[in-house]
Formats: C-alpha cells, sequence, structure tokens
C-alpha cells in the first residue's frame, strides 16, 4: 500500500512549515474542512484550518476515490479508502458517520416589533370608519339613501388599506416592495375619500339636488380616513433622512384647516345675505355672535398647533377632536338637538342655542379630522420638542383657556335670548336665563384663575384645576338641566348644543386627566411638592391694627376668657396694682398663638422692668404645660410684655400682692449695690430659634433668657406678631436686620 500523500510521521513537518501546534490536526490537501458552525462530539477535537495533522492519521489524498453516500465495501469499510462523512469513514468533529448538516436559523415574526400605538391607530381608524356608516351623511339621509353610496365604496376602500403594512409583513407582495410604496399604497387608497368630502361641500355650496349639506358621518370618516393614511411609527425613518413625510402632513393639516375656514366664511356670508328674510335684529345678532365664538373655538387650537407648533396644543387639540367624536355619536339619534348635519346655507336649524353651537357655521365639523392629522407621527416631528410633564400641564392649561370660553358662550348667547322674539312663544322661562347666565359667569371665573395658578406654578395651581374641573362639572350639569325647552309641533325637545357637553363633561376630564394619568405628570409633582405660602399669618390671625387702641368698656378693662381683659391678653393696665387673675389666680394669655402681648401703654409696648436679679421664684423654669390653661399660667412670667408684678405666686396674700414691686424697689436702692449673681445658662440654641415647630411659648423664653437669640426668633417664620413687634422696639442692628430680611 502506497504511502504517498500520508500524514507526516512523528517529527515531521508539512509542507506548509513548522507545526502551530503539536495537539492539533490540519486537514490535508483534498480532505474535507468542517462547516462553519459544526462541532465535534464530547471529547473529540475538530481541526481548525492550519493545524497540524497527529502522527499516524490517515487522510483522503489527492485523486483518491469517495465512495458514495450508501457504497460499502469488504467489512463494513466504504470502498476505496476513508472518505469524510461516510459511513465508517473519517469525519472532522464526527465519531464514524455523516456530518450533520447546518441547522436553519428560525425564521423571525414579522410582526415582532411594532408598538402599541400602531395597534391603537389602526383600530380606531376602523372604528370610525365603520361607526361613520351609520350617521348622517345630508341632513335626513343616511348612506343608503339615493347618491350616498359613494360614500359606503369609499369608506370600504379605507378600511382595507389598513391591512396593507400586514401584508407586507406576511410575504404577499414582492421582494422589491419597500417601505415606502406600503406609506404611498395607504394614502392613495384613501384619497377617495377625502375627494368625496370636497366635493359634498362643493353639492352643499351650490346647493345640488333636493338634500344638500354635510353630516357627522363625514367627521368621524374623514378623521378615520387619515388615520389609516398616515405613516406609522415603524415606517418612519431617522429624522435626518426621512424629510418627505412630515412636510406632506403639515401640507395635510393645513389644507383640512383652510378648508374649515372657507366653508366658514361662506357660512357667514350666506347668512348675511340672507340676514333680510330674519323678522328680528336680534336674531342677526345671535347669528353673528354664535358664529365668532364657533371660530374662535376652531381657530384658538389651530393657531397652536400650526403657527406656534407648541406640543402640548397638539396634544390638546387631539383630545378635544376625541371629545367631539363622541359628541357626534350622541346626535346620531332622529330626535337629539346635537348637530347631525350643516350647511354653509343655514346658521338656525330650529332656534339659536343658549351655548355654543358646531351649527353656527360648516366647517367645525372637521375638527375631528383636523385632530387625527396631527396626531401622526409625521406631524409630531415639525412641533417644538419640550419636556412631555410641560405638555401635558400646557395640556390643562389649554383646557382651561377652553372651559372659560365655552362658559363665556354659555353666558353672552343666555343674554342674548333674554331678547329673543319668540322666546315666550317657545315657552322659554327668564329664570332659567339668568341662572345660566349666573352659573356661567362663576365656571368662567374659576377657569380664568386657575389658569393662572397652572400656569405660573403648577405645583400650586394642581388643587386649583382640580377645584374648577370639578365645579365646572357640576355647575354645567346644572346648566344643562335648565337649558331651554322648545316644541316643534310634533314633539318638544331641549336645546342643547355641544358646548353644553363640553361645559360639563369633556373639558373637566381633560383637565383632571392630563394632570394625574401620565407617568411623566406624576413623577413631576411627586417631585415637586406645594411651596408653603409666601405671605404671614395676618390673613388669618388676628392682630391689633398698627395705631389702634384697645377697646374700653365698662370700668376700663373688660374680662375675657380665665379673667383676663379683653384685647390684652392679660397685660395689666396702667395703674392697676396687680393683671386680673384668671383660672388657678393668673392672669390668661395666649401668645402661641398669635395674640399680642400687651403691657404699659398698650400693644407691641415694651415689657415693663423685670427684675434685674432675675432670681424671684415665680421666674424659676417650670415644666412644659400640658392645657391651654397651664400654658397661659405657665407664659405668664416669661412672655415680654407681661411684667414680674402680673404673675402673683400661688397662695400669696392679697397684701403680698399689693406690696411694693421691684420694679418700684430699685429706685431707693444705693447706687453701690453689688451686682447681681451671674444667670444659669438658658440651654436654648439657635437651632431651637429658627425652627419653625418651636412653640410661640418657648420663643418668648427664648427672647427673655437668651437675648443673643433674639435675631434668630426675628428671623424664625412662625413668631407670632406680637412678639416680633416688641423685638422691633429694642433697637438691637442685629434685630432689625432680621425683620427687614423677613419682610423682604
Amino acid at each position: 500500500m502506497s504511502h504517498e500523500g500520508q500524514a507526516p510521521t512523528p517529527g515531521g513537518y508539512p509542507h506548509q512549515g513548522p507545526p502551530q501546534n503539536p495537539q492539533a490536526s490540519a486537514p490535508q490537501p483534498g480532505q474535507y474542512a468542517p462547516q462553519p458552525g459544526q462541532q465535534g462530539q464530547p471529547g473529540q477535537y475538530a481541526p481548525q484550518p492550519g493545524q497540524q495533522g497527529q502522527p499516524g492519521q490517515y487522510a483522503p489524498q489527492q485523486g483518491q476515490y469517495a465512495p458514495q453516500p450508501g457504497q460499502q465495501g469488504p467489512n463494513g469499510y466504504p470502498q476505496g479508502g476513508y472518505a469524510p462523512g461516510q459511513q465508517g469513514g473519517y469525519a472532522p468533529g464526527q465519531q464514524g458517520g455523516y456530518a450533520p448538516q447546518a441547522p436553519k436559523a428560525p425564521r423571525p415574526n414579522p410582526f415582532t416589533g411594532i408598538p402599541v400605538s400602531d395597534f391603537v391607530r389602526d383600530g380606531v381608524a376602523a372604528l370610525l370608519l365603520l361607526v361613520s356608516l351609520a350617521l348622517w351623511v345630508t341632513p335626513g339621509a343616511k348612506v343608503g339613501d339615493s347618491f350616498n353610496f359613494v360614500v359606503i365604496i369609499v369608506t370600504v376602500i379605507s378600511v382595507l388599506s389598513l391591512a396593507i403594512p400586514y401584508l407586507a409583513r406576511g410575504g404577499i407582495f414582492p421582494a422589491s416592495w419597500t417601505v415606502h410604496k406600503t406609506r404611498l399604497a395607504r394614502q392613495l387608497a384613501n384619497a377617495p375619500y377625502v375627494i368625496t368630502v370636497v366635493v359634498y361641500v362643493v353639492l352643499d355650496i351650490f346647493k345640488v339636488g333636493d338634500s344638500y349639506g354635510v353630516g357627522t358621518a363625514f367627521g368621524l370618516g374623514l378623521a378615520g380616513a387619515l388615520l389609516a393614511a398616515q405613516p406609522r411609527e415603524t415606517e418612519m425613518g431617522p429624522e435626518h433622512l426621512d424629510l418627505a413625510a412630515p412636510k406632506t402632513w403639515r401640507l395635510v393639516t393645513l389644507s383640512i384647516a383652510g378648508l374649515a375656514a372657507v366653508t366658514m366664511v361662506i357660512s357667514l356670508i350666506m347668512f348675511l345675505v340672507d340676514a333680510g328674510d330674519y323678522d328680528s335684529a336680534i336674531i342677526v345678532t345671535i347669528g353673528i355672535v354664535s358664529w365668532l365664538f364657533l371660530v374662535g373655538f376652531f381657530g384658538w387650537a389651530v393657531y397652536g398647533v400650526l403657527v406656534q407648533r407648541s406640543a402640548s396644543w397638539r396634544l390638546f387639540l387631539v383630545a378635544l377632536g376625541a371629545a367631539l367624536a363622541v359628541i357626534f355619536l350622541f346626535g346620531a339619534g332622529d330626535s337629539s338637538s346635537f348637530i347631525q348635519a350643516q350647511s354653509v346655507h343655514a346658521l338656525f336649524p330650529f332656534a339659536p342655542a343658549t351655548s355654543l353651537s358646531l351649527q353656527a357655521g360648516l366647517g367645525a365639523i372637521f375638527l375631528p379630522g383636523l385632530a387625527a392629522a396631527v396626531s401622526s407621527p409625521a406631524f409630531r416631528r415639525t412641533v417644538r420638542t419640550e419636556e412631555p410633564s410641560a405638555t401635558w400641564i400646557g395640556a390643562a392649561v389649554h383646557a382651561l383657556d377652553y372651559l372659560a370660553l365655552v362658559a363665556a358662550s354659555t353666558v353672552v348667547l343666555s343674554a342674548l335670548w333674554i331678547g329673543f322674539p319668540q322666546r315666550e312663544s317657545l315657552d322659554v322661562g327668564l329664570g332659567g336665563l339668568i341662572t345660566s347666565i349666573i352659573l356661567g359667569l362663576v365656571v368662567a371665573a374659576a377657569a380664568v384663575f386657575a389658569r393662572l395658578s397652572l400656569a405660573s406654578r403648577p405645583a400650586n395651581g394642581r388643587n386649583v384645576a382640580f377645584a374648577a374641573a370639578g365645579l365646572a362639572f357640576v355647575l354645567g350639569i346644572v346648566i344643562l338641566v335648565i337649558s331651554p325647552t322648545v316644541g316643534t309641533g310634533y314633539a318638544e325637545y331641549k336645546i342643547v348644543s355641544e358646548g353644553h357637553l363640553l361645559l360639563a363633561f369633556a373639558l373637566p376630564a381633560i383637565v383632571v386627566i392630563a394632570l394625574t394619568v401620565p407617568k411623566e405628570i406624576r413623577t413631576y409633582f411627586a417631585q415637586n411638592r406645594p411651596a408653603p405660602r409666601a405671605a404671614g399669618d395676618a390673613a388669618y390671625q388676628w392682630s391689633q391694627p398698627q395705631g389702634g387702641q384697645a377697646p374700653q368698656g365698662q370700668y376700663g378693662t373688660p374680662q375675657g376668657q380665665y379673667g383676663a381683659p379683653q384685647g390684652q391678653y392679660g397685660a395689666p393696665q396702667q395703674g392697676q396694682y396687680g393683671a386680673p387673675t384668671g383660672a388657678y389666680g393668673t392672669p390668661a394669655v395666649q401668645p402661641s398663638y398669635g395674640t399680642p402681648a400687651a403691657s404699659e401703654g398698650g400693644y407691641g409696648s415694651a415689657p415693663v422692668a423685670q427684675n434685674p436679679a432675675g432670681q424671684s421664684a415665680w421666674q424659676a423654669p417650670s415644666t412644659t404645660p400640658e392645657s391651654e390653661i397651664d400654658q397661659d399660667t405657665h407664659l405668664a412670667g416669661h412672655a415680654p410684655g407681661v411684667s414680674a408684678a402680673a404673675a402673683p405666686q400661688h397662695g400669696a396674700t392679697h397684701d403680698e400682692q399689693h406690696a411694693p414691686q421691684p420694679s418700684e424697689q430699685k429706685a431707693s436702692e444705693p447706687e453701690h449695690a453689688p451686682a447681681p449673681a451671674a444667670a444659669p445658662s438658658h440651654g436654648y440654641t439657635a437651632q431651637q430659634a429658627l425652627d419653625p415647630s418651636t412653640t410661640g411659648l418657648v420663643l418668648s423664653q427664648i427672647v427673655q433668657e437668651a437675648p443673643e437669640l433674639r435675631p434668630q426668633v426675628a428671623a424664625n417664620p412662625t413668631t407670632y406678631p406680637a412678639l416680633l413687634d416688641w423685638l422691633g422696639q429694642l433697637g438691637d442692628p442685629a434685630v432689625d436686620a432680621a425683620l427687614r430680611n423677613r419682610q423682604s
């Protein structure tokens, strides 16, 4: 047997050069090389390219015959020698068998990675399109009547267009299909619906056919078609590359806003042309005022989105469009007074409303479609970016703006209704109109105040906004209930317009949801707590006006609770020998509640001179009082403005109480009297003097026993006014500086 081409013997080297690893084996020319990813059996080493073979190892030589799969020679060995991967032959990484094929990589799920927002967008679009088939297409006609079957066709096409991206992911389209083709195909499929809306508007302007006008079916259907046509989140490219989609959808939004503006202007022109047919100037006035409120309602949000490019206005417009879509569904009934269809030739179908009404001009019916257009991920790239919390707070502020606008329309239109010529014949009560005016003013004022508070200080204005929303909810329901009821000859119905539902339900709900539901807003308010009041306690605690005199009653000292003179809280009157005693024989004072401590000369005066030695028995430190009466008793000898004479000792006789006081004996003492003994350490700290939780009782003790801490007491935000007045009369520069800083 020839050994030509055999693996090298021990100690030999292949022609390629010295071995890289003596323990590894390298395939010879013509030998089977393992496929990438293949691995040998446990314990067997698969040779790598460039490694040396093992001594005595056989490998197929060049030109050697390799048997076909299934061929065997004698004794079960393959004919012609060893062939890699054959039965009984040697294969790198295998042990006496075939080498397995590389496993196929599993095909990824084509629907993986689609965000939830895309599924929601598709679902809402299908819902709006299908529900629109149940609404009015023209006044008194739905989709199954006369020419309106075209609406069914374009609606079905728009619904089917929602399946295009899912078919593309499922591999139905050819390999050359791209995301750009998906976006273009969906836009072309929904273009017929938009064209149909424009055609119906033109037919209404020129009064083509027996039944002309534009119904709420187009309000919901147009919104659904625009949702179906816009690109999804997964179809958007990088912002610096995908520039066509934002421009396209900004142009779509401008086109819808322009269509609505043109129809509104034509509505006003048609109304003024027919104004001579009305027999009262008040009807013309109501029509023009209603139209102005509607233009403000539509144009304010559009201006904020398209001109200011505000993210908060965009968010609010989307919420407002969703609210109007729900209102359109409420108006689907035959006897409903909500908008069902509108025409440029009719501002008053039956009677003017007492609040904002979309029937005041054709155009506002397209507001849900405009909201659908601005909700596009492509249009979102055209607005200014800001913090999510600021966007939600801004949306709540805009909702309060609209709340004030709708409430103002209720006030003005209800006032104009009083002069309506057919009011008495329609049995519209004057009391209900006046009540609507009053309640509307209250809601408008609350909305304006809450809007200013929330915009300037969101943390402090949040609860104010909740209060305004709750007030609008309650009073809005009352306004809705007392709205006028008129009869048409067949039945009576209430003149309830879209403004009533916006005032009572939609706008308050937007305020509450924007300030509570989003995670970003909850995190913001958790990190930003309401700031304390900047003003002092003078707004809710009584104090004597500057320069005022204490009220004088019978005998000059009327008695109050616990025997203290009213208005002086335990301070002795000038010329008295002792303060009138209250409970337990001590004057009743309450400086811890912010009441002024009076002294000789009236409120805010400096305290009467104390015993210089400061060692009288009644000035000894005592335990903290456990009741209001004990607190008053304990404070009698420590609060500024209360002299030593005003606090008689327990058990003192009448003669002792009226004996000369230490302050009177001071004048008769010789000038060379020994200096009083040093007072013991008081134990008070500057931190305690500055702590707002320190009670007024302790603060009064600090200013007496620790004069060096008087500036800190003056800077304490909870120091009661009487003590501040007393500190201001000391003339201490440090104290005066602290008081000035407190006022600033």
